[in-house]
């Protein structure tokens, strides 16, 4: 990519996808990015299956209209109901945050027991199950959908009593379980990150997929 000054597009569905940008500048200082925040769409994890392919093909085709090499979808959502669907589409590359999730979440893990959060989408999609299991066929994993943090996240609610309970009572069932590693399953979690680490069992590693 160093011999090619296009830029990388980068899409959320809304602020969330900007840790996946300040990942990629620490990573790739000499590279331009252009971004696409959908704010006016979000949040992704409540909408059907086809409205998240049908905003993602626009958003990706606005991105190679304005000449990106590469997309890389830093919606969890949207990675995980619309990844083939796009690769297929695009004439460019297509690159989602699943994966590099999952195989870091395996790499953490000493008791091959994995929490999962994401939006409601993500969840029910299991698309970090299949890739976890396709990784380790040993990996127990629990799951839990978390449909407030995105708004949480989106108005700046990142800490205070609110963010607190919510974040506390969607972590509660992941704490009884006895996880040792937490996949952030949306890249507008690491926003809320120091919330999440003060409710979770002490000694669980967390996993940014934005990273």
């Amino acid at each position: 990519m160093m011999s090619d000054s296009r830029p990388i597009g980068v899409f959320d569905s809304g602020l969330g996808g900007l840790t996946v940008v300040k990942s990629l500048c620490s990573l790739l200082s000499n590279e331009s990015i252009v971004y696409f925040g959908d704010t006016a769409r979000v949040p992704y994890g409540n909408k059907s299956k086809e409205l998240i392919l049908e905003y993602s093909k626009e958003i990706t085709d606005f991105l190679i209209k304005h000449d990106a090499k590469i997309v890389v979808v830093a919606c969890n959502t949207a990675s995980a109901l619309a990844l083939d669907e796009l690769q297929k589409h695009s004439p460019i590359p297509v690159l989602g945050v699943i994966k590099p999730g999952a195989t870091e979440a395996i790499k953490a893990t000493s008791n091959n027991h994995i929490g999962i959060i994401g939006t409601v989408a993500t969840i029910s999609s299991k698309a970090y199950e299949k890739v976890l299991h396709g990784l380790n066929g040993n990996i127990q994993t629990s799951s839990q959908a978390c449909p407030l943090l995105v708004p949480l996240a989106e108005e700046g609610w990142l800490d205070g009593d609110v963010a607190n309970t919510i974040v506390n009572h969607y972590l509660s069932p992941l704490n009884d379980n006895k996880i040792d590693t937490l996949i952030l399953g949306c890249t507008h979690y690491p926003l809320l990150k120091d919330v999440i680490a003060s409710q979770i069992n002490d000694g669980t590693v967390l996993i940014d997929s934005a990273a």
